[in-house]
């Protein structure tokens, strides 16, 4: 089935590393916009930190993958590319992870650095738990008021409803696993006896 593996709720792991202490958090996010106020709020709550880096991985869309990565200080590609690295290699979408580095007093070098930060985050996924969405196609839908209730009888448990308006007729704009989308169309069409208007948007969300 196509579709995304979803960090479902935050994990976190913390190491000691020649004195250097490191946490790592997992967060859920759906924009880097998300991830970026998390940043900052880590930042905050940890003043007194060395380094708080960070990585950002969503889900693929039609201009790309997106993603970030900051090394907050650190020696330039020893903490949030290596970070990335790890979460582009662990099959979740929708996570910022943070590290936040209390200085020991011992420098690590540039492969003890990479290492650290990598390991971190590895640690962090073994305590994730991920939830499985299947890619969605989203749709506006026009139909009358009995289709509407056939079609909610029959997908209500299915599709996910963004916005609805009820006037003459009933007007949804909505989502559907992408692999349902031909049954979909035909129970519409069956069910509204061929009158309901449909049109797919190239939206492709979480």
């Amino acid at each position: 089935m196509s579709g995304f593996w979803w960090l479902a709720t935050t994990a976190s792991s913390e190491q000691e590393i020649k004195r250097s202490r490191f946490l790592c958090t997992l967060w859920p996010i759906n924009s880097l916009e998300q991830g970026q106020a998390i940043i900052q709020q880590q930042k905050q709550q940890h003043s007194s930190a060395a380094h708080v880096c960070s990585a950002m991985l969503l889900a693929p869309g039609p201009s790309g993958q997106p993603a970030a990565s900051s090394d907050d200080g650190e020696p330039s590609g020893t903490a949030g590319r290596p970070m990335l690295a790890v979460l582009q290699g662990s099959g979740l979408v929708g996570v910022c992870a943070t590290v936040v580095r209390y200085y020991g007093g011992v420098l690590l070098g540039t492969g003890g650095l990479v290492r650290a930060y990598s390991d971190a985050v590895r640690q962090a996924l073994l305590q994730a738990e991920r939830r499985f969405q299947p890619e969605l196609r989203w749709a506006k839908v026009t139909l009358s008021y009995p289709a509407y209730e056939r079609m909610q009888r029959q997908w209500g448990k299915q599709w996910l409803i963004e916005w609805y308006e009820f006037q003459a007729l009933v007007q949804l704009t909505l989502a559907i696993p992408k692999l349902q989308q031909a049954e979909f169309e035909d129970d519409l069409m069956r069910y509204s006896d061929r009158q309901a208007s449909l049109m797919w948007l190239q939206r492709q969300e979480p």
